[in-house]
């Protein structure tokens, strides 16, 4: 009977351990925070019109907004509460479940209040583009930092 129950009791495990888990990893809080800060604009935006553009490599959205308030903004820029800017990043691509990796930027649509974290586009005058990865629309985290270094003893 106990032969039974464990061979019983490891053919269950060996079912469990091969199951595929769900998983999802992604770039630690102060990783984003540190692209938050080290972004040229900081805004809060209501988004306006969001259109997707066609590739090639990669297909784009575009949203239109109206900048509510310029939490932060670098030198030679005049962006003011009231303009309506234009923002540009790359569609995520599909993940297959449990990837793991960075934060995807947000399918963001019309109608949206977010804080943002921006940079204008060398390459698009005009056009602006997210600064902190997949964290660059939602809550700051511009107050969190690297943990301190642990020694190894």
């Amino acid at each position: 009977m106990h032969t039974r129950f464990a061979a019983l009791l490891l053919s269950l495990s060996s079912v469990l351990v091969a199951l595929p888990l769900p998983g999802r990893a992604e770039l630690p809080p102060w990783v984003y925070g540190a692209e938050q800060r080290q972004a040229p604009l900081q805004l809060e935006l209501r988004v306006l019109r969001v259109q997707t553009l066609p590739g090639p490599p990669q297909a784009q959205l575009e949203l239109q907004a109206r900048v509510l308030a310029v939490r932060r903004q670098g030198q030679g820029a005049a962006l003011r509460p009231g303009d309506t800017i234009r923002v540009r990043y790359p569609l995520p691509p599909l993940r297959p479940s449990g990837w793991v990796g960075p934060a995807p930027l947000p399918l963001l649509r019309a109608g949206e209040q977010r804080p943002a974290w921006l940079a204008p586009d060398p390459a698009l005058p005009g056009i602006y583009r997210p600064a902190a990865g997949g964290r660059s629309f939602g809550p700051s985290l511009e107050d969190v930092a690297e943990p301190p270094a642990q020694s190894l003893r």
